[in-house]
Parts: C-alpha cells; structure tokens; sequence
C-alpha cells in the first residue's frame, strides 16, 4: 500500500514546484526522480516528494511497473494534460478547486490529514487550534503511522495549504488568526468545476446508478457539499445551475432525487471550462 502519512517527506506543498514538475514530466513521461531533480534544479529528495505531490493532487496517475527499474513511469491524468495545456502555472482558481478535490479525497493514494480535514473534521469544528486538530488527526490514526513525527506534522502541513497565499489560500477554507483557525466562507467554484467533481465522484462511487438523493451530495464524504464546505441551499443552488446547463435533472419529491444526465467523461467539462474561461 502506498505512503499516505509523510508521504511528502518534509516537502510542503508548493505551487511553483508543482508546476515545474508537471511540466518537466509532460516533456519525458519515463523519467528517474535524478532527472526529475535535474529538470526542476532540486536536491533528489525534492524530487522524490514532489513525484508524490503530483500523484496525491490527481495531476498523474501511478502506472505498475512490470519488472525492477530506474525509471518511473508518470503518465498524465486527464485532469494533469488539461491543467498543463491550459494552466500550467495552476494558479486558476477551477484549477486549484480541483487539486483540492483530489488532496481531500481517496483515489489510487490517500492524503490522509486532508481527507480527514475536509470530510470529518470541518463540518463539526467552525474555531479550533492546530494542537486539537492534530489531537483528532492522531487519534483516527496512530495505530496506522509508522512515524510519530509524521502523525504530528502532517495536521499542521495540511492546515497550511489552506493558509499560505501561495498553495490554495486563495480558496478561504480556512482563516488564521493568530493562533485560532476559523473555517471560510469560500467563494465557490464555478459550475462546470462543480460539475467535474461531482461526476468525478459519482463515477467512482456510485457510477452503477443515474440517480442519488440530493442529502447524498450534501452529506457524504467526499461530496460537494464536504469538498465545497457548502451548505443544502449553496448546494441546490449547483444543481439548479447543473440543471438549466443539462447536465442533471431534480425532482421536488419527498426523497429530492437527483438523475444524472450527464454520461461523458468528467474531463469533457474540465475542458469546457478551461476552454470558456481564460486562464
């Protein structure tokens, strides 16, 4: 099973780095994390972590490699080929809504102190310091650490790349004041990123039905309503929008049920936004 705690090695998440290394990887899929380290002129460790960042960002997909080898494998995830045709910088607020998407949810990897966060932690905790989201953090998952200095730091790196300006503090999902975090009021994503996420989530979680209860999109981990800190009335409102664009029908009944129209791959509406929004 893949690193989840610790998994950047000490490396914090930084936005310049992570563009530097999508771009380097887009130019040699199959390339050793020493030449990885020379293309983005970093130390190897740094390289190394930053192999991982693009991985637990959902910007390249992990591909097993067949037999012992130098070379990693990193091919480009649908999402990785739009940010970089379109926003290789990814400093586009859709595109950091979606590297967001893809830190606070489970996939090949897990990120696991923004998982917890953002599915369990923010929706109970509206003040909180970083010592009681850490407490919390350490008691879901200290049986599962193979380092206590991880189990503390990954709470606190977590918190700060909702923060920083220059990770994804332009989301405000999280304020700082001096040592008391409050949870944002973030302005929301637009609507073909809404829909991105969500049927990005629906395909992978429920892609055996076309139809979910709407408090399913409010409520369930890895939701909207989790992943967009929003609530019924902001999250109706997504659905109207969805709707009126035809990508989602709704039903004013008593189980509020939500039909997905909608049957492309999600990227098609990542490339419909990158395409109608200037980067």
């Amino acid at each position: 099973m893949a690193k989840t705690i610790g998994f950047y090695q000490n490396f914090r998440l930084d936005i310049q780095r992570l563009s530097n290394a999508l771009c380097s990887i887009q130019q040699e899929p199959e390339m050793s994390h020493a030449a990885l380290a020379q293309c983005m002129s970093v130390d190897l460790p740094v390289a190394d972590a930053f192999s991982a960042w693009l991985r637990h960002t959902g910007l390249v997909e992990p591909i097993p490699r067949k037999r012992p080898q130098k070379a990693i494998v990193h091919r480009l995830s649908p999402f990785g080929e739009l940010a970089y045709q379109y926003d290789p910088t990814l400093m586009d607020i859709g595109t950091q809504w979606v590297l967001h998407y893809y830190l606070a949810t489970r996939r090949a990897e897990a990120s696991d102190a923004w998982h917890i966060l953002v599915n369990k932690y923010l929706s109970h905790h509206l003040h909180f310091t970083a010592d009681q989201f850490r407490s919390y953090f350490s008691s879901l998952m200290e049986n599962e650490a193979k380092s206590r200095q991880a189990l503390d730091r990954d709470p606190l790196v977590a918190l700060a790349t909702y923060i920083r300006a220059d990770v994804l503090g332009q989301l405000q999902i999280l304020k700082k004041q001096a040592k008391m975090y409050t949870v944002g009021q973030p302005e929301l994503p637009p609507a073909l990123i809404v829909g991105y996420m969500l049927f990005d989530w629906w395909q992978y979680h429920y892609d055996q039905t076309d139809t979910l209860r709407f408090s399913q999109l409010c409520n369930e981990e890895e939701s909207l309503g989790r992943i967009c800190l929003a609530d019924a009335s902001q999250i109706r409102c997504f659905i109207v929008e969805l709707t009126g664009l035809g990508y989602l029908s709704f039903s004013e009944t008593q189980h509020e049920p939500v039909h997905r129209l909608y049957r492309d791959h999600p990227s098609v509406l990542l490339e419909r936004y990158y395409t109608q929004h200037e980067c």
